[in-house]
């Protein structure tokens, strides 16, 4: 009652928006009594809200480990100004002033380096879906690997496709694509990848001995997968037989797209065919589920998608009408059937919608995708071409080389 006397105090909103924010403070199971954890709860309300909001602090004991709920108001009594809940607002006050307490008791303290996750980042590590930052660390570690200078490095980073920013006139070294908008600073990455650090790391490698610069490397090494997939070849003899009907239209578009996007993002393809496509790396979900629908709907053409969502927005049509006549005839007697009913339509409902959203946006999403496609295998193919090109001139300047040696041999 005293938060929303509070909030009526300064006019701010008691029934909507934030209202109170909750606070959890754990300890090691074992190293504090209730009554010190209490203890430690209240001091903390005291230092960290500094007098200006009310809150409620309670000691639980149902789990494994004590901890403390404390639920903070949203506005200040003092002033009538809104709590700040942001990433300084953690780590510079909640999470400083909760330490500090442990440690004036002699209590066990999780040590960071102060660096939060992106929720994208903390997503990745969730599901294993790729992220921009993590694909650039990952050239960045190869890079590394592949250089044996800082200017090698460079030399490396630029080959991948990158615009590096460096030197002494630059305060953070940055990378960016050339099919990306916006630089990222690599120290964000990893703080081994300062400029500082790598030419200090590159100055160390050359001052050792070679049998030791292998184990030195090391430290900046790619990390391996934890499991490698067995590859067995074998020998076929004659046709095998097709176990899909083959496919044709923008279902075949996508479904080469997918395949495509799955084969560079496992290093597969070209370097430039890689670069093109690392960007929609991250909605290899999105296009992969509007495959999944396209095959096993067996759409093929616009036509045939218009006509899907068409016939769908009528069905929602229909069952919305037999639901709202459940819902006027609902009687007491009959209302468990009536409700199984009523729910058994909203889910069907709810299925359709979801396809008419998927229909959306392949519309949307078709016409860009064949465009990626064509633009990828048309760098594909550039780069192809260019590796041919070059073969033929090693060959040419190899047999010029041979012939005027060999005229050499013969004027003796």
């Amino acid at each position: 009652m005293s938060m929303e006397l509070t909030k009526r105090l300064w006019e701010q909103p008691t029934d909507k928006g934030v209202l109170a924010y909750h606070i959890i403070q754990s300890f090691s199971p074992g190293e504090a009594t209730p009554d010190q954890v209490h203890e430690i709860g209240c001091e903390f309300a005291q230092r960290f809200l500094a007098d200006r909001f009310e809150c409620t602090v309670s000691t639980h004991l149902d789990k494994g480990h004590l901890h403390n709920h404390i639920v903070v108001n949203s506005v200040s009594y003092a002033d009538g100004k809104m709590f700040r809940n942001n990433f300084d607002t953690y780590y510079h006050g909640i999470r400083q002033v909760s330490d500090e307490l442990c440690r004036e008791n002699r209590l066990s303290v999780i040590e960071t380096d102060g660096k939060g996750k992106s929720y994208d980042e903390w997503l990745s590590g969730q599901t294993g879906k790729p992220t921009i930052r993590g694909m650039v660390r990952k050239d960045v570690e190869q890079a590394i690997a592949a250089a044996d200078s800082f200017d090698g490095l460079i030399t490396e980073l630029q080959n991948m496709g990158y615009t590096v920013k460096y030197g002494p006139r630059v305060e953070h070294m940055a990378v960016r694509h050339k099919d990306a908008q916006r630089n990222i600073r690599i120290d964000r990455l990893d703080p081994r990848f300062s400029e500082t650090a790598l030419r200090e790391y590159y100055r160390q490698l050359h001052r050792m001995p070679t049998e030791m610069q292998q184990e030195y490397r090391q430290e900046y090494a790619p990390a391996k997968p934890k499991w490698q997939p067995t590859v067995r070849r074998a020998r076929y003899l004659g046709k095998l037989p097709r176990r899909y009907p083959k496919v044709s239209g923008f279902m075949a578009c996508y479904y080469h797209y997918c395949a495509l996007l799955r084969k560079a993002y496992h290093g597969k393809s070209t370097k430039r065919c890689y670069f093109l496509l690392r960007e929609d790396f991250l909605l290899f979900s999105r296009y992969q589920q509007q495959t999944k629908f396209l095959w096993e709907n067996h759409i093929e053409t616009m036509d045939e998608l218009l006509a899907y969502k068409e016939n769908a927005e009528v069905q929602i049509q229909q069952l919305a009408r037999q639901r709202k006549v459940l819902y006027r005839q609902k009687r007491e007697p009959e209302r468990a059937a009536q409700d199984e009913k009523i729910k058994s339509l909203t889910q069907q409902m709810k299925a359709l919608r979801h396809e008419v959203y998927i229909c959306s946006d392949i519309e949307t999403d078709a016409a860009e995708v064949q465009e990626k496609l064509r633009q990828a295998e048309l760098a594909a193919q550039e780069e192809r071409n260019e590796v041919k090109q070059d073969e033929q001139r090693r060959r040419s300047s190899r047999s010029d080389g041979a012939g005027s040696l060999t005229g050499y041999r013969s004027s003796h």
